[in-house]
Order: structure tokens, then C-alpha cells, then sequence
């Protein structure tokens, strides 16, 4: 509501002003935000893990499923899936990405779990779970959000606008020829190759892994499949 009072004359020791009142919106940035959406990407990457495939068994290798978590009593979670596993790393920066509608001025949170697979068993053995906001990651140095994981190390969620534009297909096929052998004298290593791409955030110039071979054990000479 907007108050408007107009002088329409003025004599000695008396001055007369019409009142008039006029009623309009107020514009509420709030409530604006509230009913915008747009959809997000969801990337995560870890580091310095527990270990815990066990003595004697080696690095674990490390995968992450991501669920989002009922926002309202008629909501239920959401799994939207898991990443690819990685052999033998406790620093996993994984290539899978996770796409979700994301509400302005609407709380969105979503946990990761990270597992251990254990092939052999068929059982996964869980390495820490965090929990995550939309929203304050959107608001945090980089669009990144770390969390420390009780049972040891760190995991790291990065929320980005999703792409809405197909800007063609790209595709490839790699191979190596008389690769260093880094597994020392006896044996052969067991190459891959990753592709990352390179984006301006706010936090400073990043590199993001978009792809990740298949590993082919003991070759120096590699040929990966086309992708």
C-alpha cells in the first residue's frame, strides 16, 4: 500500500493537503525465487579414504550412491544411482554425474553413501556417508562442498546448471604405444586414461573428470574401446 499526500493550497498559519491512498503489489523476491526451478548436475569426488578391504587385500575400490531425501511428509527418497567403481583409489574423482530438479528457496538435500565393492562376496562395505544442501552448495566458494566422513577421509559434492543445449556428439578411440612401465620389474601396468574438461567457477579454473576408460591389465601397447 502506497500513501500519496498532494499540497493543494496554502494560506497564513494553514496549510491543506488532499490524502489519497493507493493500493498496488509489492514485489516479494522471495516468493518469486520459491516458484522458480531449474534442473542441476550433481558430481562427486573424494579423498584420502579409509581403506577397508582389509589386511593383506589390498586399496578398496570405491563407488558412491546418491539419494535425495524426502523434502515434505508426501515425498519420499529418491535414489538416483551410483557411480562407476574405481579400482584401487582412495582419492576417487568419479565421472558419473547426477541430474535433479532444483526448487529456489526450497530446502533439497541428498546423502551419499560410499561403498567398498567386494566382488568375490558379492557385498559392498560401506567407507562413510555424508549429507548435502542444494542450495548452500549453490552458494559456496566454487559451487563445492566438502564434508568429513566419520570414518576417515573427505567427500566432495559440486552442483552446476545443467546443460539444456545438445551441442553434438563427440567420439573417439584411444590407444598407447610403448607406455612406461610404472609396477616395477617383475610385472606390467594396468592402464586408463581419463578426460577431463575445463570450466571457469567461481573458485577458479577447474578441471572435471567427463570420462574414464577401462582399465586392461598388464599392456603397454593399450587399445580402449571407442566411446
Amino acid at each position: 500500500t502506497i500513501k500519496i499526500n498532494r499540497l493543494i493550497s496554502q494560506q497564513p498559519n494553514q496549510i491543506t493537503f488532499q490524502h489519497k491512498v493507493m493500493t498496488s503489489y509489492t514485489s516479494n523476491v522471495s516468493a518469486q525465487n520459491q516458484n522458480r526451478e531449474t534442473r542441476v548436475q550433481i558430481s562427486l569426488f573424494a579423498s584420502k579414504l579409509k581403506n577397508v578391504a582389509g589386511l593383506g587385500k589390498g586399496t578398496s575400490d570405491p563407488y558412491a550412491v546418491l539419494t535425495l531425501l524426502a523434502g515434505g511428509p508426501h515425498e519420499k527418497p529418491q535414489v538416483l544411482g551410483k557411480t562407476e567403481v574405481i579400482k584401487n583409489d582412495l582419492s576417487p574423482a568419479w565421472t558419473r554425474t547426477f541430474e535433479t530438479t532444483y526448487h529456489f528457496g526450497k530446502e533439497s538435500k541428498f546423502n551419499v553413501g560410499v561403498f567398498d565393492e567386494v566382488r568375490k562376496s558379492g557385498k559392498a562395505i560401506p567407507m562413510g556417508s555424508a549429507c548435502f544442501e542444494i542450495g548452500e552448495i549453490l552458494g559456496a566458494r566454487g559451487n563445492i562442498k566438502a564434508k568429513k566422513l566419520r570414518n576417515g577421509g573427505t567427500l566432495f559434492a559440486r552442483v552446476a546448471k545443467a546443460s539444456t543445449s545438445n551441442a553434438g556428439t563427440f567420439k573417439a578411440q584411444f590407444r598407447g604405444i610403448k607406455l612406461k612401465n610404472v609396477d616395477g620389474l617383475f610385472s606390467k601396468s594396468d592402464p586408463f586414461f581419463v578426460l577431463s574438461s575445463f570450466t571457469n567457477d567461481h573458485g577458479g579454473r577447474v578441471w572435471h573428470p567427463v570420462y574414464r576408460s577401462e582399465t586392461i591389465d598388464n599392456n603397454l601397447n593399450p587399445v580402449w574401446k571407442p566411446f
